[in-house]
């Protein structure tokens, strides 16, 4: 039932690629982009950022309040392009850019049409809590696009009856983790998904296992 939904076309073929779904949504993602490098230099640096560059002159594994991944991130935009502004901010602004082709892709794998994925992707524009994520170095920046990753892998791997893509779900996951612990809320929603619906049955498939050592 749910491929049968996913395969509907809700809306008819457009002429050319460049007035496609896609299309649209990337324009909405090059928006976003523009938007936050425009405002990247406005405000000071947030309390978080100075406080990840001081964390980067001491590289670990972990800290007593957070994963090392933003700490590593931070250290690599200090060493190869500086610790202005624009250099902390650029990664946050392409992460909310790609949230919102992340988003557009969920929706069109779901069966929307056109008009669907535009809106999908004007959503995620919109959202006030998005805009500030983006506008600075912190986790919260790459959260929401990891969690989306996570979700359109498993889509994939239901609705494409492609197992594999479980085994770059539970990569994602594990990316995740070195971000943020919450994405284990995440990943549990979705094999109580499993648990309560028809697609349980993936949850006799090695790959869903599998994917789950990257998570450990």
């Amino acid at each position: 039932m749910f491929s049968e939904c996913v395969s509907t076309q809700s809306e008819e073929t457009p002429r050319n690629w460049f007035s496609s779904g896609p299309a649209l949504v990337l324009y909405v993602a090059l928006t976003k982009l523009l938007i936050q490098l425009a405002v990247a230099g406005r405000y000071g640096y947030h309390v978080d950022e100075l406080y990840f560059l001081a964390c980067g002159e001491h590289l670990d594994w972990g800290y007593v309040d957070h994963p090392p991944l933003v700490v590593w991130v931070t250290r690599l935009v200090q060493l190869v392009s500086g610790d202005s502004l624009y250099s902390l901010r650029l990664l946050p602004a392409l992460a909310g850019a790609a949230l919102v082709w992340m988003t557009g892709a969920l929706t069109r794998e779901l069966g929307g049409g056109r008009y669907a994925q535009l809106l999908a992707a004007i959503a995620v524009l919109a959202t006030p809590f998005y805009l500030q994520a983006h506008s600075v170095l912190t986790m919260n920046a790459f959260e929401p696009l990891l969690w989306t990753g996570c979700a359109y892998c498993a889509v994939l791997a239901i609705a494409r009856e492609q197992p594999r893509y479980w085994i770059w779900s539970g990569i994602v996951v594990g990316v995740g983790l070195l971000n943020k612990y919450s994405i284990l809320l995440f990943a549990a929603s979705i094999v109580l998904g499993l648990l309560l619906t028809p697609a349980r049955r993936w949850l006799k498939a090695p790959q869903i296992w599998m994917g789950g050592r990257w998570r450990c």
